[in-house]
């Protein structure tokens, strides 16, 4: 849920004590029919737009009872539309009512605003909040201070904080634990922050109104019906596409375009495409968009920034400007959003692919697919390959209305793999380790213990930070190791550029004064092979949690072939799939590979902090248990940036009967070389056989 202090900005109000209003405002059946039809004509009337006056104020006795807070909750069905509240100290029910309303409407940042076509499909949910107070018990004995059904939670450390109604927890079968872990994510916090004692954690209670707004007739609705804005027709979108052909041709041979055209349609949508082809052939040469379905962007400034766009690749495929004149240019805007769902199972019910596109979005990415020729979850299917997401379930799919000139559109702002250099050069060096050869060699030297094993061992963990931090347990790992002829070192992606799953398919690692060879052949079958790794260089590129092993292993095996991994997102399901692919690849070797994962552990707590949730992530490593690590770092809170690729390399090793004993090599944090325990890096060291 999102809410609105009293101060109009997201978060937790300041004024907030330890007891506002102890009791529930007390409201008859008629009463809170009032009340729902109230919030549900203040949704209506903001959705709309007119003057608010035409609003009925709730009854005096009703609107002026005092609440710690309130919330609107706008859904449709099951699926969250919008919800946004008003808290504060000393409100009543009235003001905070009508503010609350108009949140939801319109400035619920996760979602779009409301359309006023929506409004019939919705159902209102009034929720009113009293009762604040501190929960003074400490550690598991705030469990038994929470009640499952009665209490809300809020909670704050630092500068983050988050609050859950009471609602969540019956609606999800949260227990009390569950739901004070739900409430430390809602924060931003690690889901076991209410465990410690500088964790502020306080409970309120609340009651919920609900009632379709439909069930208000023309109270609700019919304020908004006759104001609804109307969008683009068929003629405007060929307009402006013919606009668009002119200003690129404009700007190809250094006219002034025109950019703005007061005669056509300018409103606010959710997304452009802008399709150029072939005047003769129809072959597509170039597709811009800018899709956001959960915001809106000016249409007319939109596309002259496509335009720009557009006319810069043209020009990086060498069209000259009689050529950019001979083109044809299409246009696509999408416009009246509505969330479906998320992933590949959301309710394609309201998707018709005649006349709406489907649009899938990732935290920064997006991905669009039209396509009227085919059937609801093919298309579903093209945005989501499109998407090229490891964490496709998690992705929101929305649906767009579609009005334009293209027959079928597949677009995203995702870059395809990229093969790139045979040889890959160095990104880090002089930051994680020295530049200089002489100096490289001089911390290596230093690094490397006396005594080197000779041990065949098939699985190692290492850190990755900066080599005064990190660098001498990873040489102290590497240094008990027979080297095969090949190594795979699997990362966790710290970059967003590239796939999420990316093999390196270089040749050559190139480094200061050293190089070590790739085996490009293994990584394009392991890619071939292993969904869902893709060969890609781009996201290799800037990667530092592969670069920082490469100067070790070749000092100790220049002639060993190291091919790089890394990977970002993806289910405890999904890696034991990947973990089958890669080990059947294996098998087929004449030689295991060595698997290393280069890992630091908990991130940015204090020395001891640290220090305990490493010892329950390490105790899962030495039980030779993934799921174990999997469960801890995710519940508790541990913030180890490569326990996928540690899941992943355990059940290979698994599969190839390689995993029946752990050997710790060593343990430190950034406080053993810093000196500063305030905010450290955990790092381990371990080996598997």
């Amino acid at each position: 849920m999102n809410f609105t202090s009293a101060s109009g900005q997201h978060g937790v109000p300041e004024n907030g004590g330890d007891k506002v209003v102890p009791h529930p405002p007390q409201l008859s059946p008629a009463d809170r029919e009032t009340v729902l039809r109230t919030a549900a004509q203040w949704v209506a009337a903001f959705v709309g737009g007119p003057a608010t006056g035409n609003v009925p104020p709730l009854p005096q006795e009703v609107g002026s009872l005092p609440v710690w807070g309130v919330f609107v909750s706008l859904k449709r069905g099951e699926k969250l539309r919008a919800c946004c509240g008003w808290l504060g100290e000393s409100i009543t029910l009235g003001t905070a009512l009508r503010s609350a309303a108009e949140l939801s409407a319109k400035h619920d940042l996760r979602f779009p605003p409301i359309r006023p076509e929506e409004l019939p499909d919705l159902t209102v949910e009034v929720w009113l909040l009293w009762g604040l107070e501190t929960v003074t018990e400490k550690g598991e004995a705030r469990i038994q201070a929470v009640e499952i059904g009665r209490h809300g939670l809020m909670i704050s450390r630092g500068q983050s904080s988050g609050l859950l109604l009471p609602g969540v927890a019956t609606e999800h079968g949260f227990d009390a634990r569950t739901f004070l872990e739900h409430v430390c994510l809602k924060a931003g916090l690690p889901r076991s922050a209410w465990l410690e004692a500088d964790t502020e954690l306080k409970r309120f209670e609340g009651f919920a109104l609900r009632a379709a707004v439909r069930d208000f007739g023309d109270d609700a609705s019919g304020i908004t019906h006759s104001s609804s804005a109307t969008g683009p027709g068929r003629g405007d979108v060929k307009r402006l596409a013919a606009l668009a052909r002119n200003n690129l041709g404009a700007l190809a041979f250094g006219a002034v375009p025109t950019w703005y055209a007061p005669n056509l349609y300018d409103g606010q949508v959710q997304g452009l495409v802008l399709t150029i082809k072939t005047a003769d052939q129809g072959e597509r040469v170039l597709e811009a968009g800018r899709v956001l379905p959960a915001a809106e962007i000016p249409l007319q400034a939109t596309l002259a920034d496509l335009i720009k766009t557009a006319l810069s690749g043209l020009e990086s495929v060498r069209q000259d400007p009689q050529s950019v004149s001979a083109l044809r240019v299409g246009l696509t805007v999408l416009r009246n959003p509505r969330r479906l769902g998320t992933g590949p199972t959301c309710d394609l019910t309201d998707f018709d692919p005649q006349t709406h596109a489907l649009c899938v979005v990732w935290e920064d990415r997006w991905a669009l697919a039209f396509d009227p020729q085919a059937g609801k979850e093919a298309v579903l299917r093209q945005a989501l390959a499109r998407l090229r997401c490891a964490a496709a379930e998690e992705a929101a799919i929305w649906r767009l209305d579609c009005l334009g000139t293209e027959p079928r559109i597949e677009l995203g702002n995702v870059r395809l793999p990229l093969a790139g250099a045979s040889v890959r050069r160095p990104a880090v060096a002089g930051r994680f380790y020295p530049e200089d050869p002489k100096e490289l060699n001089e911390a290596l030297q230093s690094m490397l213990p006396k005594d080197r094993g000779n041990e065949k061992w098939a699985g190692a963990l290492v850190p990755h930070a900066g080599w005064i931090y990190s660098g001498k347990l990873a040489a102290q790992v590497f240094a008990r190791i027979k080297f095969p002829s090949k190594v795979l070192i699997f990362g966790p992606k710290h970059v967003p550029q590239g796939s999420d799953w990316a093999v390196a398919p270089h040749r050559t690692w190139a480094l200061p004064g050293l190089s070590l060879h790739s085996d490009p052949e293994l990584a394009q079958r392991i890619a071939e092979c292993v969904p869902p790794f893709e060969a890609d260089a781009v996201a290799h590129a800037a990667e530092h949690c592969i670069e920082v092993q490469l100067p070790i292993v070749a000092r100790l095996a220049p002639a060993s072939q190291v091919i790089g991994l890394v990977l970002r997102e993806g289910t405890y399901d999904m890696l034991c799939q990947a973990a089958d692919a890669l080990a059947k690849l294996l098998e087929s070797l004449p030689e295991l590979p060595l698997l290393v994962v280069s890992t630091d552990m908990h991130h940015y707590s204090d020395d001891a902090t640290t220090r305990k949730l490493d010892a329950a992530a390490i105790a899962a490593l030495r039980n030779l248990d993934s799921r174990q690590l999997w469960d801890t770092v995710r519940q508790r809170g541990v913030k180890m940036c490569g326990y996928r690729p540690v899941v992943l390399v355990m059940e290979t090793l698994r599969r190839l009967g390689k995993l029946h004993r752990c050997e710790p090599v060593g343990y430190a944090t950034s406080a053993d070389a810093s000196g500063d325990t305030r905010e450290v890096v955990g790092y381990a060291g371990l080996l598997w056989n």
